[in-house]
């Protein structure tokens, strides 16, 4: 029963809007919640076998972009997409030497660029990503900003925010993604064609 209520309560938290920190705060509260992830997402693994079903929608082949990939391993998505299916490529940029230098040790088959992606205009490579995740604000900044020119359009986005606020929430909502679920405080947005 305790469970059913929290699941309820989360589902309402869901429909708040972002009016306020503390609206927004319950709001990501409600997405912490959804599809069972305090259960069945308590692990990393069962938190991307989730995501993958439920996210991800069984999608096989991609190109993800992780921006500020930090070494690789912790809290990467893209690594756990590129080791789980084979199918799926990853483009990693990461500007800080300590991490750049474990990145390419830990993950040989992603192509990892040194330096910080900021304008999309310098970007060279032609293939657009289906997925982007950013673990920094001028990046985030930078995506949203891409979002809104049509410069880019993937179908995912996860940022993340250690503050919880609702900028990212704001913004790209306002470009048509929706926010899906919050993971240790990464929140994974999906595209109205996702």
């Amino acid at each position: 029963m305790k469970r059913l209520l929290r699941a309820l309560r989360g589902w309402c938290y869901r429909r708040l809007p972002s009016w306020s920190r503390t609206s927004h705060g319950k709001r990501l509260a409600g997405f912490e919640r959804r599809w069972n992830l305090e259960a069945d997402g308590f692990t990393k693994e069962g938190f991307v076998r989730i995501l993958k079903k439920r996210f991800l929608r069984g999608a096989l082949k991609g190109h993800w972009l992780e921006l500020r990939a930090g070494d690789g391993l912790v809290g990467s998505l893209g690594g756990w997409l590129e080791s789980s299916c084979r199918e799926w490529t990853v483009e990693a940029w990461e500007d800080r030497l300590d991490p750049l230098h474990q990145l390419r040790i830990f993950r040989p088959r992603t192509r990892v660029i040194d330096g910080r992606l900021t304008d999309w205009k310098l970007r060279m490579d032609d293939i657009i990503p289906d997925g982007i995740t950013t673990r920094g604000a001028r990046e985030a900044s930078a995506v949203c900003r891409a979002v809104r020119r049509q410069t880019v359009r993937p179908r995912w986005i996860g940022i993340w925010n250690p503050s919880r606020r609702s900028v990212w929430a704001c913004r790209l909502e306002s470009c048509g993604y929706r926010l899906q679920v919050v993971y240790e405080r990464m929140e994974f947005f999906r595209g109205e064609t996702a």
